[in-house]
């Protein structure tokens, strides 16, 4: 099967990002994908006081959530929505979902955001909490042809979500994102790379990329990895898909010569 990753430059309008996704969805079908992962934030890149006032939705209800069902339906493809801002039981924040479509449109699973980008980078502050609500559980998902575990852009930064027992023996991690540039150039493809090897999984990761409203920037450099932590395609910058054929036989191989998962060892504070 095929599994195929979007780049994107979103703005703050909802309905211009929705026709470059649905763009690209079109040609990842065309180019023969069964699956297609989009990166954070895809559908709103603008201001969190705007996101929680007019952007965020009640759960499957709403335009981001109408368009990517039936994108799915109209593509017949499986859709990984990045992630999409939906009502929290706090009225003054949004969480970061992760919904999964299947290709009649349904929702096949979902998976909310657990860790937040509350850093400093380079005297630039961002604290995602101010207008998100942490989600407290790891999610994978049976597809026809593979097993996904999800995840959104700063978790990347936490092995032990990949480690948990519900992610364990998954085939594909996806990894959507709005990587900043400054810890793009310094992380980004290391941490992904890393990610792959260690769970001898495959990674696809799906990028926003250039400028945005307010002054934001990110990184791009979408990618496919595969489980020996080979770059199996790359789009640096630039609206886009990576796309990449996903191997079972390589990966039961590598799992079976190299049984690593099988060694670890916990320890208890």
């Amino acid at each position: 099967m095929k599994f195929a990753a979007v780049q994107m430059n979103s703005t703050d309008i909802v309905e211009d990002n929705l026709l470059l996704a649905q763009s690209l969805i079109i040609q990842a079908k065309e180019e023969g994908a069964n699956i297609v992962l989009l990166p954070e934030n895809f559908a709103f890149m603008g201001f969190p006081k705007q996101l929680i006032k007019e952007v965020m939705e009640d759960f499957e209800k709403g335009p981001i959530q109408n368009f990517m069902s039936q994108q799915a339906q109209d593509q017949d493809i499986w859709i990984v929505a990045g992630s999409i801002p939906v009502k929290s039981t706090d009225a003054h924040k949004s969480v970061a979902r992760c919904i999964v479509y299947d290709n009649k449109g349904r929702v096949a699973s979902y998976y909310d955001k657990i860790h937040l980008f509350d850093v400093t980078v380079n005297g630039k502050q961002y604290n995602e909490s101010s207008s998100i609500k942490a989600g407290n559980k790891p999610v994978s998902i049976k597809t026809p042809w593979c097993t996904v575990g999800l995840s959104i852009c700063y978790d990347i930064r936490f092995p032990e979500l990949y480690r948990s027992s519900d992610m364990s023996g998954v085939d594909v991690l996806t990894v959507p994102a709005a990587f900043t540039t400054e810890t793009g150039h310094a992380h980004w493809q290391t941490l992904l790379t890393a990610r792959a090897v260690e769970n001898l999984s495959y990674v696809v990761a799906s990028a926003q990329w250039g400028e945005h409203y307010g002054s934001r920037t990110t990184y791009g450099h979408s990618l496919i990895i595969n489980p020996w932590g080979e770059t199996m395609d790359l789009l640096k910058t630039g609206n886009g898909i990576v796309i990449s054929d996903i191997d079972l036989d390589r990966i039961q191989s590598v799992r079976a010569s190299f049984p690593v998962l099988s060694h670890k060892v916990l320890f208890n504070d």
